[in-house]
């Protein structure tokens, strides 16, 4: 065996050496195949082998054969794959993206828009890091109170607010004044603004919001429809965040740009006290809820009230109310509202949140044909405390009508929050203590 070994080797090398000086022969390139099969001759598979043992098999029969056979055995040719010429390399078809510019007002701006605005403005507003008061313009003297707030193309900004809406206006270099009637890109231009200056058609990129956006205690907020009026700026924003609250827990919760939601907590007693004729929430409560509200604040300050709706009242309302000309509710219909039902004072659109709600003290029912909600029974311990207090102060309202009737109104209904920290609470506002105004 090992002469033929031998044979086969010397064999193998005689061919290789009349092969170097063939023409058409590449060291190189022979090299670079021999190191090539060096590496992968620990890989033999599929049809590759089979074709590698065949012509292995096909050449040791040949050297094993003295001299040229009469016949040569015939051996099938494995599948030849022919090579396709490498094509060369063209310039893609696909032209590079161009930057991203968005330009001009856009009531449709879909929230990518949005974000991309917030994030990168191209209106040149640039703001204060803390809003300067100042003195009232001339002709805006009022009960308004102003802020210098920001600088643009030359020109300062100037912020007013009081409870009866939100005024911006930019004094030019020259002094020259014109109101910005509708600062935020999403909406469209308005003509008429609350002062007589002028109504620019100016709008910050800074100032752009996406559409909605879910709590983590699921509410459902939308940005674009918030007040138009705001509270203050710098360190008056807390005391006019609402008219008497006692323990305000103000937490940013989420970034829009350099836009943020605010959500506000007020566990303290509330508002209504006896002195109002009516019973104080906090005691009808026993303290078991507080009141939660969120706000919007924009960059340079001011925070204005965002519209909660998080057991969806307000919604199904809508779809089967009939409106007056002041926009209250004209046909015979319920109305809810917030447990506390801050109805009418400078405050937050609030919402109630029970923190000790046991779900044996609920039963589901619907409301306005297809709303699903809770409502609260009469052994719940909200109901007795708020039927004897509506009793006790505006009786006609809860003569003849029973608790069991008062529970099963229903006069309370609510809804479970999403991150399970309590329930959403609200009163049917013909049977709240506060009667609204």
């Amino acid at each position: 065996m090992n002469e033929l070994r031998d044979i086969l080797h010397q064999r193998h090398h005689d061919m290789a050496a009349s092969l170097r000086h063939a023409p058409e022969f590449d060291e190189t390139a022979a090299v670079r195949s021999v190191r090539s099969h060096r590496r992968g001759r620990a890989i033999v598979m599929g049809s590759s082998s089979l074709a590698t043992v065949t012509v292995l098999a096909a050449g040791a029969w040949l050297l094993l054969t003295p001299g040229q056979p009469d016949v040569a055995p015939a051996i099938t040719p494995s599948p030849s794959v022919s090579a396709s010429p490498t094509p060369e390399a063209s310039a893609s078809a696909t032209p590079s993206p161009e930057p991203v510019s968005y330009e001009g007002r856009n009531p449709g701006m879909s929230d990518g828009e949005a974000y991309y605005r917030a994030e990168h403005p191209a209106t040149g507003e640039v703001w204060l890091d803390e809003p300067v008061a100042v003195d009232a313009p001339d002709g805006l003297q009022g009960d308004a109170a102003w802020w210098e707030v920001g600088t643009r193309a030359g020109a300062t900004i100037l912020a007013g607010g009081s409870f009866g809406g939100f005024i911006m206006v930019e004094v030019a270099a020259d002094g020259e004044m014109s109101e910005v009637v509708s600062p935020f890109p999403h909406d469209p231009a308005a003509s008429e603004g609350w002062t007589d200056l002028a109504a620019a058609d100016t709008y910050y990129d800074s100032l752009a919001l996406p559409a909605t956006w879910t709590s983590a205690d699921g509410i459902e907020l939308d940005l674009r429809d918030h007040a138009n009026y705001a509270y203050g700026m710098g360190t008056d924003q807390l005391n006019l965040l609402c008219d008497g609250c006692t323990e305000l827990d103000v937490e940013r919760v989420a970034a829009f740009g350099s836009s943020h939601a605010v959500r506000v907590v007020d566990s303290g007693s509330g508002t209504v006290t006896e002195d109002d004729g009516a019973t104080s929430w906090a005691v009808a409560s026993g303290g078991r809820v507080v009141a939660v509200a969120y706000a919007l604040e924009l960059p340079f300050g001011p925070l204005m009230p965002l519209w909660a709706d998080p057991v969806g009242t307000q919604a199904a309302l809508r779809a089967v109310a009939e409106y007056d000309e002041y926009g209250f509710v004209s046909n015979d219909v319920p109305v809810y509202v917030e447990l506390q039902d801050r109805f009418c004072g400078p405050d937050l659109d609030w919402a109630a949140l029970g923190i000790d709600e046991d779900p044996a003290d609920w039963v589901e029912t619907t409301l306005y044909g297809d709303l699903a909600v809770h409502r609260a029974t009469a052994d719940n311990p909200l109901t007795g405390p708020y039927y004897e207090g509506l009793g006790e102060y505006y009786p006609a309202r809860v003569e003849g009508v029973s608790l069991d009737e008062y529970a099963s109104a229903p006069a309370i209904v609510g809804a479970p929050a999403a991150d399970g920290s309590g329930w959403w609470i609200e009163i049917r506002q013909d049977y709240s203590v506060r009667l609204g105004c």
